[in-house]
C-alpha cells in the first residue's frame, strides 16, 4: 500500500498537532504527527502506549524527554526511540519552541487528536484532564501510575494541575535573571568606557 498525503488533505489539527500520515493511508502499519508547539510547554502527563512504539524525531528547536526515568535535551536532528510500555513524557524548554515529528508503529494512536477535538467542540470548552484520559484510553495511551505528573521545561516531574502555572513562573524567572544579566552588562560596559 503506498500513499502521499498533500497538506490540503489532512485532517483538522489541535493545538499544534496534526495528522501528517494517518494510519488508514497505511493499512495500520505506522501514522506521523507533526507538533508546533510553542517554548516553555508542558507536554502530556507522563504515559505509556502499550501497543506501539513512538519514535520523535525534531525538525527545529529543541524537546525535553523524559524516558524511562532519563531526562534529555533532544535538538534539531535528535531522534528518540521510545519502545512500547517505556514511560515518556516531554516538555519544550525555556527559550526554545519546537517542531517535530512522532511516527508511531503501529498506527492508530494519532486519531486521538482529532476525537480530541471532536470532544472539545462536543463540549463547548476545553477538556477536563479526566475527560483527556477517558478518551485517550481508546487510543493506544495509558497514564503511568496513579498520579498525573507532567514534565516541567526545567526538567521536573510534578503533578499536572500545577505544571501550567509553574512552567509560567519559570518562564517569567528565567525572563527576570536574563534582564538581570543584561543591565549588569550594560552597567559594566557603561562603567568600563567612563574609565578610559
Amino acid at each position: 500500500m503506498s500513499a502521499i498525503i498533500l497538506p490540503e488533505m489532512r485532517p483538522p489539527g489541535r493545538r499544534g498537532f496534526g495528522i501528517a500520515l494517518p494510519a488508514s493511508a497505511t493499512n495500520g502499519a505506522a501514522a506521523l504527527v507533526e507538533g508546533r508547539v510553542p517554548a516553555a510547554m508542558s507536554g502530556p502527563p507522563l504515559h505509556v502506549h502499550p501497543n506501539s512504539d513512538e519514535t520523535y524525531y525534531v525538525i527545529a528547536g529543541a524537546l525535553i524527554l523524559y524516558i524511562g526515568g532519563e531526562v534529555t535535551e533532544l535538538k534539531a536532528g535528535g531522534v528518540a526511540y521510545i519502545s512500547r510500555d517505556t514511560e515518556h513524557t516531554w516538555a519544550t524548554p525555556l527559550h526554545s519552541e519546537a517542531h517535530f515529528l512522532t511516527l508511531h508503529t503501529p498506527g492508530g494512536y494519532e486519531e486521538y487528536h482529532p476525537a480530541a477535538l471532536g470532544l472539545e467542540a462536543d463540549l463547548g470548552r476545553p477538556p477536563t484532564l479526566e475527560d483527556l484520559f477517558v478518551l485517550a484510553n481508546r487510543y493506544d495511551w495509558k497514564l503511568a501510575g496513579t498520579q498525573a505528573r507532567r514534565l516541567l521545561p526545567t526538567g521536573t516531574l510534578i503533578d499536572a494541575s500545577q505544571a501550567d502555572a509553574a512552567a509560567a513562573e519559570a518562564l517569567q524567572a528565567a525572563e527576570a535573571l536574563q534582564a538581570a544579566e543584561a543591565l549588569q552588562a550594560a552597567a559594566a560596559l557603561q562603567a568600563a568606557t567612563t574609565s578610559r
